[in-house]
């Protein structure tokens, strides 16, 4: 295994019980604007994503607590990107090989994403953008030991079949109007 890995931590998700006041309080605080929402295919509760940065879709995502959820703390998640697909796959084995447990990889069409839990029980993602914009959540099955030309084909053709599909730099060209927007009301 390689040892120049270096994934940089990119996003965080939180458990809150208060959406709504939750969402207004970052993008009155912070400036975040909200990118997408809906319900996931996997993870099956309301989600959130926000940003503060056109070039990332979400650096802050709030995920709606459900009856039944365990016990705990706020923490839903925390995300490092890295920059290929082997090293995606690289920081997968070692997960595994360091006892990480519950690995599902998943392809959200604009990333291709690996999750698991550390020793402690805390949800990991690694992952790394795909150049498309696929509204979220979205999310399929990713096969990590296709090439990667299967896989970029694939997520090509689920981002031409999704209606809202585009390509990331559109996507974030339009969210960086959504947040001028958003910064020229707070003045």
């Amino acid at each position: 295994m390689s040892s120049n890995l270096e994934p940089n931590l990119t996003h965080m998700g939180i458990f809150t019980d208060k959406p709504e006041a939750m969402r207004d309080f970052y993008m009155s605080m912070l400036g975040l604007v909200v990118s997408d929402t809906g319900v996931g295919k996997y993870f099956k509760r309301r989600i959130i994503f926000m940003t503060g940065d056109p070039m990332q879709h979400h650096q802050f995502v709030l995920v709606v607590r459900e009856p039944g959820d365990p016990p705990g703390g706020a923490l839903f998640q925390v995300s490092f990107k890295v920059k290929s697909l082997d090293e995606l796959r690289e920081v997968t084995a070692r997960a595994v090989v360091n006892g990480a447990t519950a690995v599902k990889a998943l392809n959200h069409g604009n990333s291709w994403s690996v999750y698991f839990r550390d020793p402690d029980g805390n949800m990991i993602e690694i992952y790394m953008d795909t150049g498309w914009h696929i509204p979220q959540p979205f999310a399929d099955e990713l096969v990590l030991s296709l090439s990667d030309q299967d896989i970029r084909r694939i997520t090509d053709e689920h981002a031409k079949s999704v209606p809202g599909s585009l390509p990331q730099e559109v996507f974030a060209a339009q969210l960086a109007q959504k947040l001028a927007a958003a910064q020229g009301t707070r003045s």
